[in-house]
């Protein structure tokens, strides 16, 4: 009895319910949502009130008409819409104030932007096995979403796959991963291809004239030796496109004399793409200045 007769009675109490933003205008998107909880202060009975505490119903705000300071950020007095809440309540509560004066939103425009593709994989080869090439198919997808989200958006990974001992061409499916905190984006595509094609590789070298930079004027340099030895691993496949021409070694005298060293260091200034893990013979030039 004691517990009915308090029940009974009318109390002021603060209520946290969920709720939606509905009716956005239609030109415009949220970019970010803003929290789906508040307080509110409301009045009623002990059974009312309890009832309340437990509702899992939620509160909408119409937010066809707000009030904007700039062309993305909008406002909304909460006290304007009193009446639209107070309906929305269970009979016998009384909204006495929404404790939330303000609420603010992020609006903009939806936008559409092409977006690179990157493989996340690792790759493990068998001797003698190296990649050729990784082909992904499509390597660019459309995403859409408001324009704050889309904006931080440069490329999209798929999650990441590992493949062992690999000797031959494989072909595998992988997801897209948006990064993480994205929200409301959407991806013209869930899945792309990935190729990887494996080629054995083999070595190769070819022996190149050393070109030496930054040496004083009216002298004559003569380097011991005036070639280097290139030794790379190329691709069965691509071993014939490889020429010596396509190699550039240089010696910049400059560096010598910074480092006050007594030979010259040879640095591969340019090579094929096709190539991989490069060593140059022998590491140091040694070389007289004739005036």
């Amino acid at each position: 009895m004691w517990l009915l007769i308090n029940l009974s009675k009318e109390y002021t109490t603060k209520i946290t319910y969920y709720v939606t933003f509905d009716k956005l205008p239609q030109d415009k998107i949220l970019q970010e949502a803003p929290d789906n909880k508040m307080k509110f202060l409301v009045k009623g009975n002990g059974f009312k009130l309890l009832g309340a505490n437990f509702s899992s119903k939620k509160l909408s705000f119409l937010i066809d008409k707000l009030k904007s300071k700039n062309e993305s950020d909008f406002y909304l007095l909460t006290e304007t819409k009193k009446r639209e809440i107070q309906n929305q309540l269970r009979s016998g509560l009384e909204l006495m104030e929404i404790i939330k004066d303000t609420i603010h939103f992020k609006l903009g425009t939806l936008k559409t932007k092409k977006i690179a593709i990157i493989p996340n994989v690792s790759l493990n080869y068998k001797i003698g096995f190296g990649l050729e090439e990784i082909v992904v198919s499509p390597d660019s997808i459309l995403i859409s979403g408001p324009e704050l989200q889309i904006d931080k958006i440069q490329s999209i990974r798929t999650e990441k796959k590992e493949f062992k001992d690999l000797n031959e061409d494989i072909s595998n499916q992988l997801p897209l991963k948006l990064p993480e905190g994205t929200k409301d984006v959407k991806m013209s595509h869930s899945l792309v291809g990935i190729n990887v094609k494996v080629d054995k590789f083999t070595e190769g070298s070819f022996e190149i004239p050393i070109e030496i930079e930054n040496t004083p004027k009216n002298v004559v340099f003569n380097t011991f030796p005036k070639k280097v030895k290139i030794t790379y691993r190329v691709g069965l496949k691509n071993y014939n496109k490889i020429t010596a021409d396509l190699f550039k070694v240089t010696c910049d005298y400059n560096k010598t004399k910074e480092a006050n060293i007594d030979y010259l260091v040879p640095r591969l200034q340019k090579s094929p793409e096709l190539i991989s893990s490069v060593r140059i013979t022998p590491k140091k030039i040694d070389f007289l200045i004739h005036k």
